[in-house]
């Protein structure tokens, strides 16, 4: 790993915050384009932020869901999106980078959360999608929570809150069919 000047940290971080608020915003938009438009962006940006920190798992790791996301947000209909063949890459890429760099069982959680979204974003929409990237972000907060990533786990948390919010029933008062009393 290299040293970085104070400055220079100063604006890596900088860098991770952007990408936290843009995932933040992408994990709460209703529509599915947005979520994967904007986890695309976010996925970048943590990328080249990890990357600059040295840590190679979470450059490549980051890589891997930015193709999986631009993927996805290619694929429209779901006839498309049945093919078996690319979440098994995905899904065999992450445990092979598992393989290579995971040392811990917090680690691994990161792994399989990888490999679960290797197929939840081919195959699940919607409220599916969401709760599959609800388990993801628990899988994730392990190793937030290892390492003492105050940022890891300030994203990990804030996204189960705002995907937990974004899965409750809206319930809306239809007033046109009551009569006043």
């Amino acid at each position: 790993m290299f040293e970085l000047s104070h400055q220079s940290l100063f604006w890596v971080q900088a860098l991770g915050f952007v990408s936290m608020a843009i995932g933040w915003w992408a994990n709460a938009q209703k529509s599915d384009q947005q979520l994967l438009s904007g986890n695309l962006i976010a996925s970048g940006l943590t990328a080249i932020h990890l990357g600059l920190l040295g840590s190679n798992l979470g450059l490549f790791n980051q890589l891997l869901n930015m193709l999986r996301f631009a993927i996805c947000r290619k694929r429209v209909t779901r006839a498309k999106r049945s093919s078996i063949y690319l979440p098994l890459v995905f899904a065999s890429l992450a445990f092979l980078q598992g393989l290579m760099w995971a040392n811990h069982w917090t680690e691994w959680c990161a792994v399989a959360s990888a490999v679960l979204m290797s197929f939840a974003l081919f195959y699940a929409k919607g409220s599916e999608l969401r709760i599959a990237m609800l388990m993801s972000n628990l899988l994730n907060l392990t190793l937030s929570v290892y390492l003492l990533s105050w940022s890891g786990i300030a994203y990990q948390v804030i996204t189960i809150v705002i995907l937990s919010y974004s899965l409750l029933p809206v319930k809306t008062l239809n007033h046109s069919t009551k009569p006043a009393c």
